[in-house]
């Protein structure tokens, strides 16, 4: 069961609903609050390791003397420590220690002015690992809230004990393992679906006026980040690839997809990443190491001390046309892949400019079982071009019809109709 971040906006992507968890899957997009220890024990750490680095040197009468290179650090420290304690001691009202800590976090944090560093709480941080790892310990569904702030199941896996239970979009979900959720948050929700002291989940949803029960069996899900169907067009059989994330699993799942398409004799290929808010790096490196001629240029990387070019490797590769579908959700890891392909195999790119982020992030896991996401390098096209703030331009730039807006089917696809006959050679 996951928590369905409800300021997220989600689009019918094609073939299926993608309905993932924005903030987790805006990999390199979301900043957030902070939760979850006290300053005070953050200041000792600090203070601690600050004994580490202290430098001891012996002057010419044998004498020792200790430079501390932390010394100021420690005493602006102190000056958070000061506040910290005054507003504990003498706020008006009771103040929540934690948010304080949130706070504190939060302005270090943003003063970097980079979007793209972000913290997660140890709950965040679970269901970021969840997300990114592409299977989990659960029910196979997630939940948000509605505009009565109802607890509600917002979408359901496929082939998930949820789906095979019954459980629908929309439900209610009014107790579980009996208790009622009345002014629970998603968090606290899914926190008691996912009791691991009790294997079946005991859910009670409202649907429609009427009280359903549920006693769900909860197992490893995997999340499907990619799917796949066949088009035929001008007499030619299309492949076509929905790549809804890029998480540890979806190189496996979209070799997988590829394969099954190439066995049934496709003579071209569509890769959509409309709304693919990105992901792993490893995940779209090793798509393209598969689809690209060896030796060439996937992308570069640059840090504050050089650029190193990255290549493709692998003796397999592909030879037949490709067009990628992007809109302007489509970014980070799906944008690596549209200008990669753009530049190193003439694939056409078909619909609006893509949301423009060219930087790298990675994380470091805190003690306490939050996590630190942060900027470490940037990324660039193969012709060493960074789509920064400006996106990657498609070859062919068309805006979704309104019509498939209201009525979500391939005829009313005009970007993938475009595509369609594009690579059909139409």
């Amino acid at each position: 069961m996951e928590e369905k971040n409800k300021n997220t906006k989600t689009t019918k992507n094609k073939s299926r609903k993608t309905k993932s968890n924005n903030k987790f899957s805006k990999f390199l997009n979301t900043t957030n609050k902070f939760k979850n220890y006290e300053i005070i024990v953050f200041m000792f750490l600090l203070v601690a390791a600050s004994v580490f680095l202290t430098i001891v040197v012996v002057n010419e009468s044998g004498s020792v003397i200790k430079y501390n290179k932390n010394k100021k650090v420690s005493a602006n420290l102190s000056e958070v420590e000061e506040v910290y304690n005054l507003i504990n001691k003498s706020y008006y009202k009771k103040v929540d220690k934690n948010k304080l800590i949130d706070g504190a976090i939060d302005g270090m944090l943003s003063s970097l002015d980079d979007p793209h560093t972000s913290y997660f709480s140890e709950s965040e941080t679970e269901q970021f690992n969840e997300v990114m790892n592409g299977s989990y310990e659960g029910i196979g569904a997630e939940v948000s809230t509605d505009k009565d702030k109802k607890v509600i199941v917002f979408s359901v896996f496929k082939n998930s004990p949820a789906a095979e239970a019954g459980l629908k979009y929309g439900d209610i979900i009014t107790k579980v393992n009996g208790k009622s959720t009345d002014g629970m948050t998603t968090t606290e929700v899914v926190a008691l679906i996912k009791d691991p002291e009790k294997p079946v989940a005991n859910i009670i949803i409202n649907r429609d006026g009427k009280e359903l029960e549920f006693n769900i069996t909860k197992r490893e899900v995997v999340i499907e980040s990619v799917e796949s169907s066949i088009y035929t067009k001008n007499g030619k059989k299309i492949g076509y690839i929905v790549i809804n994330s890029f998480a540890n699993n979806t190189y496996e799942q979209f070799k997988q997809n590829l394969n099954d398409l190439e066995n049934k004799n496709i003579n071209a290929l569509i890769i959509d990443v409309r709304n693919n808010t990105g992901g792993y790096l490893h995940s779209v490196t090793n798509i393209l190491n598969i689809i690209l001629p060896i030796n060439k240029v996937m992308y570069q990387i640059q840090d504050n001390k050089s650029v190193q070019k990255y290549k493709s490797t692998s003796p397999e590769s592909r030879n037949y046309p490709i067009a990628v579908l992007v809109n302007k959700s489509s970014a980070s890891a799906s944008e690596i892949l549209a200008i990669s392909l753009k530049e190193s195999y003439s694939a056409t790119i078909v619909g609006t400019t893509t949301y423009g982020k060219g930087t790298v992030q990675t994380t470091k896991n805190l003690s306490n079982g939050s996590m630190i996401k942060y900027t470490i390098q940037k990324w660039l096209s193969p012709k060493g071009n960074w789509i920064n703030d400006k996106g990657v331009e498609p070859t062919i730039n068309i805006e979704l019809d309104e019509k498939y807006q209201s009525d979500p089917v391939d005829t009313n696809d005009n970007q993938l109709q475009k595509a369609l006959d594009v690579i059909s050679g139409k």
